[in-house]
């Protein structure tokens, strides 16, 4: 199954991400390496391969398209896509008295 989602980050920060999650000093899902590239890695769990691409959005310039693939691992996936959501900067809020009533 493929996830996807957009996000402000830049591409080459969401595959750090990814690296954090999967193989970092305390990984959500342990793994390994097989084989990366500079849009992609793909990473061997215990029990699948999951495949995380971050490629800039063809419909908004501005944001990185990221898809997390994979045949067994469908609640990582979207854990990693959680985990990205959270790396990204909050957008600006308005200050108090900006933009309307207080």
């Amino acid at each position: 199954m493929t996830h996807e989602m957009t996000t402000t980050l830049e591409p080459t920060e969401v595959l750090a991400v990814a690296r954090e999650f999967f193989t970092g000093r305390r990984p959500v899902c342990p793994a390994s390496v097989e084989n990366e590239s500079g849009t992609h890695i793909t990473f061997n769990t215990f029990r699948s391969r999951i495949t995380v691409a971050a490629l800039p959005d063809p419909e908004d310039g501005s944001r990185t398209r990221v898809r997390a693939s994979t045949l067994r691992e469908d609640a990582v996936a979207s854990r990693f896509l959680s985990a990205v959501r959270a790396a990204a900067p909050a957008p600006a809020e308005l200050a108090v008295g900006e933009g309307g009533a207080a």
